[in-house]
């Protein structure tokens, strides 16, 4: 006896800290210890009428149990148990007197708040947090939640960024509006939603908070926002594990006619974090969160990847599917010249007479397009690939294996920069045709790859003429 309230609050928190469950990982993250604290300290001198204030002065657990009884009897108390954090107070009242009874030394209690419905926010509370009004009055929509998938190179990612361009041509508001992740094989759960991660504070030398995710920051956005569209841009999805880096988001994937979520869950490390903006706790009364109307999924997926991940029946339905072509078309003007790269000294036509891309290369010279530069290496090399799955598999030629169609050429597989380089293009482009694309033909590219690589480079050899 005889400490201050201070004192008694401080073995308090770290008693709190010091809970652990099962699995190794903190019972109660630093903003609930924060929120049972200040609801310890303030809320109960709000029942009317008066029956206590700062609950850290009582110490001994007989006079706390009387002080209890009447408190949580009171005809005050619902009300105030409503506005401190939808149910905060009796949570906190419930450790604090077992953390009296059993001074400390055992485990504390599983205790749950009850979410209450319907419940009516406090505004005077709000105000004690936050010196403006913040009202969501959610606004129907057509969420987009598509994959655009496609060959390599095919401009998936550069749609997606007109897209977003389109709605927000300034860069700092693009950026505030959308978020980009890339999938891949050691991508989890907790990258993308958000985990429990060791913080330095000034008190402790080591402590542990919740640190969100992408997904849970931009949703949040979504929350504050939402007459503005959110972006989340989920890159290559198939090279991770992506139902189990949903995990239970999957279910808010379901959205109702004006684009909310079909079904609610119950997320209880996303929760607080959105109570961490108190202007938020009068939204989700019922613990839940779900995907407003205003926030979109789009995802971009490789068919080249060989599907590294298979993503299930269950997941793509609810995602419409978009697939996008190889398409010059959208290739910038400044890509199409004659760059050294694609330099030589007789005319294409004259280099594929005879060869089963004459024709193809006699088509394109008549629509203008038969030029020394990176569409019409590209366009020749996927005609090659379309003729090779064209040919008969018979016991004459079985020994041809065909191409899948996602090895094609899209525009986007290089960069102008790798146009500019010869090397650089042997080493991508190049590289790629003799490794994944011809590695079975008994006709393109039978050198090793050092005997091609010194012929273009210090020959000066023509790079089209691999193609015959």
């Amino acid at each position: 006896m005889g400490n201050s309230c201070a004192e008694v609050e401080k073995r308090f928190r770290d008693w709190l800290k010091q809970q652990f469950n099962e699995a190794g990982m903190r019972r109660y993250t630093d903003n609930a210890i924060i929120a049972y604290s200040h609801a310890l300290r303030t809320a109960c001198s709000r029942i009317e009428p008066f029956i206590a204030g700062n609950l850290f002065y009582i110490e001994d657990p007989m006079e706390y149990d009387a002080t209890y009884e009447k408190l949580i009897h009171s005809h005050d108390f619902e009300r105030v148990n409503r506005e401190s954090g939808n149910g905060t107070l009796l949570v906190a009242m419930q450790l604090y007197q077992a953390f009296l009874r059993y001074a400390g030394r055992e485990a504390a209690p599983d205790i749950a708040a009850p979410f209450y419905q319907k419940t009516k926010f406090s505004q005077d509370i709000y105000n004690e947090y936050r010196g403006e009004e913040f009202r969501y009055e959610e606004v129907a929509m057509v969420p987009i939640q598509r994959i655009y998938y496609g060959a390599p190179g095919t401009g998936k990612s550069y749609a997606v960024n007109k897209m977003i361009q389109k709605i927000y041509p300034d860069k700092m508001q693009r950026d505030a509006h959308s978020k980009r992740v890339i999938f891949h094989p050691t991508y989890r759960y907790e990258d993308f939603v958000g985990s429990i991660r060791p913080l330095m504070t000034a008190d402790r030398p080591l402590d542990y908070q919740f640190a969100a995710g992408p997904f849970t920051v931009l949703l949040k956005e979504a929350f504050l926002n939402p007459k503005e569209t959110y972006y989340l841009v989920i890159e290559e999805i198939n090279r991770g594990n992506a139902p189990a880096i949903f995990g239970d988001l999957f279910q808010l994937l379901d959205r109702q006619e004006g684009g909310r979520s079909e079904y609610a869950i119950t997320n209880i490390d996303i929760i607080n974090y959105f109570f961490r903006d108190p202007g938020l706790k009068n939204i989700f009364v019922e613990g839940k969160i779900w995907l407003p109307p205003n926030f979109n999924i789009i995802a971009t997926m490789n068919t080249a990847d060989e599907n590294i991940f298979v993503l299930d029946s269950a997941f793509k339905r609810r995602f419409a599917l978009e697939y996008v072509r190889i398409n010059f078309d959208n290739l910038p003007e400044e890509w199409a010249h004659s760059y050294e790269t694609f330099a030589g000294r007789k005319p294409l036509t004259a280099i594929f007479r005879g060869t089963p891309l004459e024709d193809y290369a006699d088509q394109l010279y008549y629509e203008g397009k038969l030029s020394r530069d990176w569409p019409t290496f590209a366009r020749l090399v996927n005609r090659l690939i379309e003729q090779q799955n064209k040919a008969r598999r018979t016991p004459e030629n079985a020994h041809l294996a065909r191409i899948p169609e996602n090895k094609k050429l899209g525009p986007f597989f290089v960069s102008e920069a790798d146009l500019c380089q010869k090397e650089t293009f042997i080493n991508k482009v190049i590289f790629y045709l003799k490794q994944d694309v011809f590695m079975d033909s008994d006709h393109y590219m039978t050198e090793s790859f050092e005997e091609i690589y010194l012929s273009c480079i210090e020959d000066d050899a023509d790079i089209f003429e691999l193609l015959v």
